[in-house]
């Protein structure tokens, strides 16, 4: 009767760990497809961050330890993040950045972990990954920094601390490959909103921007666990 239970315990497991990634990229769809056509609101702010309740729920199931306490802070910031620059309210882009640079910055504690050793940062591959981020990175503040404004300063500090994920990524001694094309991901979705914000308006701006932050979130939640293995 224990075996019986146990194996049927089991197999619910199993089926959830194969729903919860349809159910993410499901409601990650359905955001996508409503904002497109132009819904605002609270309500969409809330449907926003559905995918990213999801992805903690796998974190919840599939990482344990320090790794998953820093993991879930990373998403319930870049959550906040969600909800704060999608809602209207004086400043709601700096507050909304401010979530998202805190995330970063919790990104890059936790792959500094399995970085943290001289070795890790002057091999062949760490070079080969990381000298490309810091090329763009530098083309990217000359391009949007005298465009930002006032804002500069913030865009500045928050360029950094996405460097810096995605260098301690590039670092991430693991088999990171997955992680690290998550943090560069990442980065293509920030500069999207950057470009859209400072530069020109762009067309399926929303859509590009989103699909590239889903599909970022999830590799870097993958890519954890896969390094980490």
């Amino acid at each position: 009767m224990t075996i019986t239970h146990n194996s049927a315990s089991s197999t619910a497991l199993q089926q959830t760990g194969f729903r919860l990634p349809v159910v993410f990229v499901a409601f990650a769809a359905i955001y996508m497809a409503l904002d497109a056509t132009g819904l605002r609101g609270p309500w969409m702010a809330s449907l926003k961050i559905v995918p990213i309740a999801i992805l903690a729920l796998i974190a919840l199931r599939d990482l344990a330890g320090l790794t998953r306490t820093l993991t879930l802070a990373a998403l319930a910031l870049s959550a906040l993040g969600d909800v704060l620059l999608a809602l209207q309210f004086p400043n709601q882009f700096v507050f909304g950045l401010g979530a998202f640079l805190l995330a970063q910055l919790i990104y890059a504690g936790n792959f500094l972990r399995s970085a943290a050793r001289l070795e890790d940062w002057r091999n062949r591959r760490t070079l080969l990954r990381g000298l490309p981020v810091l090329v763009a990175a530098l083309l990217l503040a000359l391009l949007l920094l005298p465009a930002a404004g006032a804002l500069a300063p913030a865009v500045l500090v928050y360029l950094v601390a996405i460097v810096a994920m995605a260098l301690s990524a590039a670092a991430h001694r693991g088999d990171s490959a997955l992680l690290f094309a998550g943090a560069v991901t990442f980065m293509v979705s920030d500069t999207l909103i950057a470009l859209n914000k400072f530069i020109a308006p762009l067309p399926l701006a929303g859509t590009a921007i989103m699909l590239t932050y889903y599909g970022a979130q999830m590799a870097l939640l993958y890519g954890i666990a896969r390094a980490r293995a």
